[in-house]
């Protein structure tokens, strides 16, 4: 499993034509962080519009649908930039625990969702799962006070 933020889409429609093109069997899940779509197009749908644009770009001849797709929009809370007690608590827990630090926009509300789900018991005990770190530290500073 691939975890990660998804926020605009793009990281996740790149991961999806990558994982086509190489023919790998993991599963990528992005979290999404804010409430993003619109009346038009929903996020879901705004990644398949990019993942496909991708591989035609790259003249792969994949054709990208939403069995391809794994997004988990359930927790995005307030909406952006807006910190939930489970964010803090990923937030806290990995700065503690592992030294590594997360931002409240982005990495430390899919770190909540990841969490959250370890505890659902999404995952087997057997199966590996990489959270991948999209970055955002620097906003830590405008969160400091709320985050201590």
């Amino acid at each position: 499993h691939l975890v990660f933020a998804s926020s605009s889409g793009g990281t996740q429609a790149g991961l999806m034509v990558g994982k086509r093109l190489l023919n790998q069997n993991y599963r990528i899940t992005g979290i999404a962080i804010d409430k993003i779509g619109n009346a038009e197009q929903s996020l879901a749908e705004r990644i398949l519009e990019l993942a496909n644009a991708t591989a035609r770009f790259l003249g792969t001849g994949l054709r990208l649908s939403s069995t391809d797709l794994h997004l988990d929009e359930g927790y995005s809370g307030r909406g952006y930039g807006e910190v939930s007690p489970g964010d803090r608590e990923a937030i806290q827990l990995l700065a503690g625990h592992e030294g590594i630090l997360l931002d409240p926009v982005y990495t430390g509300r899919a770190m909540a969702g990841l969490i959250a789900k370890v505890r659902q018991g999404c995952f087997r005990t057997d199966e590996k799962v990489l959270f991948w770190h999209t970055g955002g530290t620097p906003a830590l500073y405008a969160y400091a006070s709320s985050l201590v």
